[in-house]
């Protein structure tokens, strides 16, 4: 009966360890965020496809340069550094995004200017003034993100 009681316990001991090292890998949508020197700014989604095993969003706009017109400006100097980034979703919870690819891109009238990332994902705005439409674009394997930004270079 000793060895039983045990046994028993030693199983009671293992289900509850394998149940403390679970882990939520099904991660929501990121936010998208540029940081400057003292500040961050969060980018507005724009189109998402979005797939897990808890989350299904879908979201379309149709004309970007109209949606991002209509926001927040920000404000930036010609030839300014920032840094984009991405947090979990808050409601899911989660950071794991493997094999993300990441591309940015400036939008005016009809131009179109990619910006160039180092390792760190910092990129240097033009410094040309004017307003710009800023687009980017995230991609893994539980789907896909467009976030856009008003932004003004003065």
């Amino acid at each position: 009966m000793k060895v039983f009681v045990n046994l028993l316990i030693g199983l009671l001991f293992a289900f509850m360890l394998t149940g403390c090292i679970g882990e939520d890998y099904d991660v929501g949508v990121p936010t998208a965020h540029l940081n400057f020197d003292h500040s961050s700014v969060q980018l507005t989604e724009a189109n998402i496809s979005w797939k897990t095993a808890s989350e299904d969003v879908q979201k379309s706009i149709e004309d970007i340069k109209k949606y991002a017109s209509s926001l927040d400006e920000i404000k930036v100097l010609p030839g300014q550094k920032t840094s984009l980034d991405f947090e979990e979703n808050e409601k899911n919870g989660g950071d794991i995004w493997t094999d993300a690819q990441v591309s940015a891109f400036l939008l005016k009238d009809d131009e179109r200017i990619e910006l160039e990332f180092d390792d760190f994902r910092e990129f240097q705005f033009p410094t040309d003034k004017g307003s710009y439409v800023l687009e980017v674009k995230f991609s893994s394997t539980a789907g896909s993100a467009q976030y856009v930004g008003n932004v003004i270079i003065e």
